[in-house]
């Protein structure tokens, strides 16, 4: 599992621990062709879908490419009247007590659940945006399918189902990609949940112990969290150099998130389609 996700009043909030490997980053030529189901780009970059759990229709899901666990709101699961129990779950810099609930069946459009294990969380506690919003898909789901396609021209997303239907989880790893800055490779899991480039501090610093800045360093504020807005020369994202405004934010232990050195929101991909392909584990854009 892993963290929540950033909206336009840019809060951030881990859920969890991702399960991560390498993906290869390449121009798509071809995307899958299946059912596609249309979706509302929320901030220019949130992909909100609609969904259902077994007799309540017409929710609203993020999807969320970034977390592990799927997660309900606190209002769906009082509605849905099922026994939660306690547990927790790994924040940036830390772990932090949560609840979790088991649901009967979780479906957005092709792609179904079966029984989940899902988080609960009153959302709008993170973000004006999550008030109108159910829940949040994360990997558990989305991992079922072989391939996810993401159509920013047409806005609509579409999976691709393993054979014999709803299929078993295909991969439950996240992807990640070569984020390179001033000739360091760093390893990003590219996150549809985020609009930023995220990076965390103590682990860019030591790869990159001379990092060279463009203008003045700025404090902000994202959510609970406190970041380092900075601009940095040199950055390579699959294409040519350029210069990347990111967000340094304190991480976890050297012993969590192994191989990981931040987030990188799907924007900075600049893409017109995304394809997520979980059976080649495999990410390609266009």
């Amino acid at each position: 599992m892993r963290r929540w996700t950033s909206f336009a009043a840019r809060s951030v909030v881990i859920l969890g621990i991702i399960a991560t490997s390498h993906a290869d980053a390449q121009d798509l030529a071809k995307f899958t062709v299946s059912p596609a189901i249309p979706f509302e780009l929320v901030s220019d970059f949130l992909v909100v879908v609609k969904g259902q759990i077994g007799e309540l229709s017409s929710l609203k899901f993020i999807v969320d490419t970034g977390t592990t666990y799927s997660v309900v709101d606190r209002r769906v699961a009082d509605k849905l009247r099922l026994q939660r129990r306690t547990g927790k779950a790994m924040n940036f810099d830390g772990y932090i007590p949560v609840e979790w609930v088991d649901l009967p069946d979780l479906r957005v459009g092709s792609l179904r659940s079966g029984a989940l294990s899902v988080m609960v969380l009153k959302l709008a506690e993170y973000s004006e945006v999550a008030k109108d919003v159910d829940g949040i898909i994360g990997l558990d789901l989305l991992s079922k399918s072989k391939k996810l396609t993401i159509d920013y021209e047409r806005n609509t997303l579409s999976f691709q189902l393993a054979d014999g239907g709803a299929g078993d989880r295909v991969h439950a790893g996240g992807f990640t990609i070569p984020f390179v800055v001033q000739g360091i490779i760093m390893s990003l899991v590219v996150d549809t949940g985020h609009q930023d480039v995220l990076l965390y501090r103590e682990r860019v610093h030591r790869l990159l112990p001379k990092m060279r800045t463009q203008g003045e360093l700025k404090e902000v504020a994202l959510g609970r969290l406190h970041a380092t807005r900075v601009k940095l020369p040199d950055v390579r994202i699959g294409g040519r150099d350029e210069v990347t405004t990111v967000f340094m934010i304190d991480g976890p232990d050297d012993g969590a998130l192994p191989g990981v050195d931040g987030y990188l929101g799907t924007s900075a991909l600049h893409a017109k389609r995304i394809e997520f392909d979980f059976a080649a584990k495999v990410l390609r854009w266009q």
